[in-house]
């Protein structure tokens, strides 16, 4: 039986790196490793870190947004956040312009928020319960 014990990275493909790596690095702070591009066909790409987990960013001209309401792909990957309490996680997004389309939300392990990046990719980001002795 196969046993995996990790999730290494996810993958995006998105309409403008710039935009991208602005709302991943510098409004949700995830660590920017590197980038890369343009190459001969005009793309780019990036490597950010969250934890031990990384999202690898490719831009290309011929990627477009998604448009549809129920598209076929990513529905949406999680975040741990640090943050003294949900409101000031919201604070703190509605402060860098970025609109809560969804939360907060209680789930059994903490509480979340659901935002969009600039392509319409859905980010979920949690709170996690504090655990009690």
């Amino acid at each position: 039986m196969l046993r995996p014990k990790a999730l290494d990275h996810v993958a995006l493909k998105v309409t403008d790196m710039d935009k991208t790596l602005h709302f991943y690095h510098q409004v949700l702070g995830l660590e920017l490793l590197r980038t890369s591009g343009p190459h001969a066909e005009g793309g780019r790409s990036a490597v950010l870190q969250v934890g031990g987990q990384g999202i690898n960013v490719f831009s290309r001209s011929d990627v477009v947004s998604v448009e549809r309401e129920n598209p076929v792909g990513v529905d949406h990957f999680c975040l741990t956040m640090e943050a003294a309490s949900v409101d000031d996680l919201m604070a703190d997004l509605r402060q860098a312009g970025v609109d809560i389309f969804r939360g907060p939300v209680a789930f059994r392990d903490g509480t979340s928020v659901f935002v969009s990046d600039p392509d319409g990719v859905h980010v979920e980001l949690q709170l996690k319960k504090q655990k009690t002795a």
